[in-house]
């Protein structure tokens, strides 16, 4: 290792302090801080732990708000975070022997819009495999709602049981290696909620948010929803046949209100920006703001 690429060492970090002071750190570049500010806090507290996370900073720089992490699962995944000014630095991290001996492969990552042009650059340059870069919209539950949320006649909201975390793997592109017993154990922690056809449900029920069972392990949902170990509602999804009911927006609400009133991290959403039908709901679902693009950046197939 020559003199320069010492001075791009990184350094694990280990502490529930410290990962609490970085993420203290770093929000004030709301919103492009939001998933790894949310992946800090989370971590921090312990409810993504079954992703088994490692957090990396720059050893030299304490200042510094170059954060890498990724997870140690058989489904690999990461993020690179970084200040805009701060890119041009990054890239130096990212051709030191230490980042590559981290990196190991080029997994799944959301990168802010002005990191995406110069960090897929280098990842392709890295990757053993061809890379498919997307642009998302990035939408804020921003505004607590108190109005109550409302459940169909005929139909209950239930925490997702194994069935129902089974059928939303199968209907989500970039969850489907995902082990189901991985995310059951992430949704014994953060909510991931399903609604289930019950015909004994005569008229339309509030929901109460403090007091939702889990669902037998062999029923199957109508809809679906969870949130994901960076805090964001994912894998949205309701039958052909029930959709346009409002089912979709009664789940995002209740996962986004869940989050807020825990204050586990910031509720949000990463929407493909040509899914017309997911940016559709975001953007009429009260509460909900667009703030910003981001890119996933993973292996073509």
């Amino acid at each position: 290792m020559n003199h320069e690429e010492v001075g791009y060492q990184l350094r694990q970090v280990l502490e529930k302090g410290e990962l609490l002071t970085l993420a203290d750190r770093i929000k004030d570049n709301y919103p492009y801080c939001l998933q790894m500010y949310n992946t800090l806090l989370l971590t921090a507290r312990g409810l993504n732990s079954c992703f088994q996370y490692e957090i990396y900073v720059l050893k030299n720089y304490q200042n510094s708000h170059v954060i890498i992490w990724r997870s140690l699962i058989e489904w690999k995944n990461m993020s690179i975070y970084c200040r805009e000014e701060e890119v041009p630095l990054l890239i130096k991290v990212m051709k030191s022997s230490h980042f590559l001996d981290i990196v190991k492969e080029v997994p799944v990552l959301f990168l802010s819009k002005y990191q995406a042009d110069r960090v897929y650059q280098r990842l392709q340059e890295i990757s053993a495999k061809p890379l498919v870069r997307r642009p998302f919209f990035c939408y804020v539950y921003v505004t607590r709602q108190e109005s109550p949320l409302r459940c169909p006649a005929g139909m209950k909201v239930q925490r997702l049981g194994r069935a129902g975390i089974q059928k939303l793997l199968e209907n989500n592109q970039y969850w489907k290696t995902a082990s189901g017993e991985l995310v059951c154990r992430l949704s014994e922690n953060l909510p991931a909620l399903g609604i289930f056809l019950d015909p004994e449900v005569e008229d339309e029920t509030v929901v109460d948010l403090n007091n939702l069972s889990f669902a037998e392990p062999e029923e199957v949902p109508i809809a679906q929803a969870f949130t994901s170990p960076y805090g964001s509602v994912a894998s949205l999804c309701t039958d052909v046949q029930y959709r346009k009911r409002g089912l979709g927006s009664l789940l995002v609400s209740l996962i986004g209100r869940l989050l807020m009133a825990k204050g586990w991290c910031i509720p949000h959403s990463v929407v493909y920006c040509k899914n017309e039908a997911s940016n559709g709901l975001y953007e009429k679902l009260p509460g909900w703001k667009k703030t910003h693009c981001a890119n996933r950046i993973f292996p073509a197939q």
